[in-house]
């Protein structure tokens, strides 16, 4: 069989921000990968990044790994509500702008690509002071969702997988259990 490069990027929840075993779903994914076969996954996940943070790293990085399957797993940080609370950190009709960006540009290397939803949060656990919010996640969520459907790609939907008054570190992050809950999501759906 032939090498196969997969290039997974994100954010802190594609990183494994908070868990313990420092897999986070990415890991997961990869220990269920068959030892006898060339596959590598590069998990590109950084703290923090919204998606006009990964326009500005995801060309090249793509280039040295030439990945055969590219991932995205991005959003959350951009649906957050503004310090104010009047918008968002990045508003939506940019997201869904920079995010069709990433898909052109990863479909110059890659056979498949694979967009994946927001997962909720727990909006008490992260204070009532949170720029987190439910609502925001739905609505960014959906707009993944539609980028999906009109570039005729896989759609990876996290919405209502996890419990989040169990499944969450922080309200925001998902805990071991959470990662593993993710995971059983990500081997189900992406086809290598």
């Amino acid at each position: 069989m032939a090498d196969m490069e997969i290039g997974i990027w994100g954010d802190s929840i594609t990183y494994g921000e908070s868990d313990s075993e420092a897999l986070g779903w990415v890991g997961r994914f990869r220990k269920t990968l068959p030892l006898d076969e060339w596959i590598t996954v590069y998990n590109r996940g950084i703290c923090g990044d919204t998606t006009e943070d990964l326009l500005k790293r995801f060309a090249i990085e793509a280039e040295a790994i030439v990945p055969n399957i590219v991932v995205f797993a991005i959003g959350i940080n951009d649906s957050k509500l503004t310090e104010d609370k009047t918008g968002n950190n990045i508003p939506l009709e940019d997201f869904k702008r920079n995010l069709q960006t990433l898909i052109e540009q990863a479909q110059k290397h890659a056979q498949t690509i694979y967009l994946i939803g927001l997962a909720n949060v727990d909006e008490s656990a992260v204070g009532s002071s949170s720029k987190f919010t439910n609502e925001q996640v739905g609505i960014y969520n959906d707009g993944i969702k539609k980028l999906a459907e009109s570039n005729k790609l896989p759609f990876i939907d996290f919405i209502g997988v996890l419990d989040v008054k169990t499944d969450l570190y922080d309200g925001l992050h998902p805990n071991d259990q959470g990662y593993e809950k993710l995971s059983k999501v990500i081997i189900n759906s992406i086809k290598v």
